[in-house]
């Protein structure tokens, strides 16, 4: 395992770094004392207030990749040391606007990926996703499976990864990848990237409404919580390990009604589950095994489900407080 000294004092990049993991990622980075960290978001989803914790220190860059010229990367990524690369099209669009999907996954991640080559950047650490696997139930996902992506979402995915296998053949470029389960935490916005039934429930909650479950409920996901997200991907840069993916996640599936029911304890309500007609995940099954992270980046989730649930409704409560202002 590498230390820590390897991000204090050095030019760092971060696209997504106004959205939901990537700016957490920025706030971390800033408190380990980064030299420099530039942030590339195309603000269709992220927001530079996100980062109002440490804008003086932080150079945001609109930039949409797979769209925008790529010689802005060229020209930002110059004395670039390390790349986090967290900025998608998500999940929710590849149903909606798979062209452009590929064109940012694909294309745009391919041009950073140039770039990042040119300037002579040491190492990437890049943002995978569970969708990668593809399957929707069976035992625990483990990284070298033979993934099948059934979603646009999910063969981009794979296929940045398999890009920077390609890239380390061709330039020798140091990376690692994080197959990221269901992350979670302040920050995640309703309606932006995956469907985020806690965000949309937590409001539903505080409106007195009750919460909603699509199916019987009985559906599991592996839950995450945002700040152990970013501690991995900070052990991925540091690690002495390169060409590596890991799963990312809690290693416990947790099913929705428990879910919900540990909402409705979090946030003080009693009140009746309104169960709608199952949607697309209805009877999956989808936990990370993690203990590759665990031997190789000694990197272990930290926050309970409940300590994560509990920072998640302060922050929507603070949030609204805001609002009314």
């Amino acid at each position: 395992m590498g230390s820590p000294s390897r991000i204090a004092g050095s030019t760092i990049m971060v696209t997504g770094g106004c959205g939901f993991i990537g700016s957490h990622l920025v706030e971390r980075l800033h408190t380990l004392r980064a030299g420099r960290i530039v942030v590339i978001d195309s603000l269709r989803y992220g927001d530079p207030n996100n980062l109002a914790a440490c804008s003086a220190d932080v150079e945001v860059v609109r930039h949409r990749l797979g769209a925008d010229d790529p010689a802005v990367l060229r020209e930002k990524m110059h004395g670039v040391r390390y790349l986090f690369h967290l900025a998608a099209e998500k999940h929710s669009q590849s149903r909606h606007s798979p062209l452009d999907v590929l064109r940012s996954n694909v294309d745009g991640t391919f041009e950073l990926y140039e770039a990042a080559a040119q300037q002579g950047v040491e190492k990437i650490v890049f943002a995978s996703s569970l969708f990668a696997y593809g399957r929707m139930q069976g035992r625990p996902f483990v990284e070298d499976e033979l993934p099948r992506p059934q979603t646009v979402y999910g063969v981009s995915k794979l296929c940045g990864e398999h890009l920077l296998h390609h890239l380390r053949i061709a330039n020798q470029t140091s990376y690692n990848v994080l197959r990221y389960l269901f992350v979670y935490g302040p920050r995640q916005f309703a309606g932006t990237g995956y469907k985020s039934v806690i965000v949309k429930n937590f409001d539903r909650l505080l409106d007195g409404d009750p919460p909603t479950v699509f199916g019987d409920g009985t559906q599991s996901l592996d839950y995450v919580f945002v700040e152990d997200a970013v501690d991995a991907a900070i052990r991925a840069l540091d690690a002495d390990v390169t060409g590596e993916v890991f799963n990312i996640g809690s290693g416990v599936p947790t099913t929705v009604n428990a879910l919900i029911d540990l909402m409705l304890e979090v946030a003080g309500r009693s009140l009746p589950k309104q169960y709608e007609p199952p949607d697309w995940t209805a009877g999956s099954a989808r936990v990370g095994d993690i203990s590759k992270a665990r031997r190789m980046l000694d990197w272990t989730p930290r926050t309970t489900l409940e300590e994560g649930l509990t920072k998640t409704f302060d922050w929507i409560v603070e949030r609204r407080a805001l609002a009314k202002r």
